[in-house]
């Protein structure tokens, strides 16, 4: 209920009530609860579009969030073109090497993965890496998590000497 009523005013009563709804959202889809969150998710960004613009680091949170529910619920041809604007977008205003802009490929990389085009996705994978070692060392939690995506992408593709 209190959901409910900060929706029906959420235009005029600011940020924290996108944020509740943004939280709600990845609770529900943490939870696998996809078609609950995805309304919210909508509702996050379409409010975060109008007041905040299509640039925003929070606006861009939101379609990173929302492109991966849609990942997660398979519809990988709605997931990619919003996957595709937040990188677009990081890359423009927050330069390549921009943590944010790195999770923004690698996770362009796993939908493009999963959407079978190893190719591109590898390219993605391999670009993060880089500039993950580069930039944190080859130890950091993220560069692990960039070899482990790269090494996973070249098993799945029958690339096991590379892998």
């Amino acid at each position: 209920e209190l959901l409910s009523a900060r929706l029906q005013t959420k235009r005029t009563s600011g940020q924290s009530t996108i944020c509740t709804v943004d939280k709600l959202a990845q609770e529900l889809q943490d939870q696998g609860k996809y078609d609950e969150a995805e309304p919210l998710f909508r509702e996050a960004l379409e409010v975060k579009r109008e007041t905040l613009g299509d640039r925003h680091p929070s606006t861009l949170i939101s379609i990173n969030n929302f492109s991966s529910l849609l990942h997660d619920k398979g519809d990988l041809a709605a997931a990619e073109p919003l996957c595709r604007e937040a990188l677009e977008v990081r890359r423009e205003t927050l330069g390549s090497r921009h943590p944010s802009t790195l999770n923004s490929i690698n996770n362009l990389g796993a939908l493009l993965k999963a959407n079978g085009d190893f190719a591109a996705a590898e390219l993605l994978y391999r670009e993060a890496l880089e500039v993950f070692r580069e930039t944190l060392g080859s130890r950091h939690p993220d560069t692990l998590i960039s070899i482990n995506n790269l090494s996973t992408l070249l098993h799945d593709k029958g690339d096991l000497a590379a892998a």
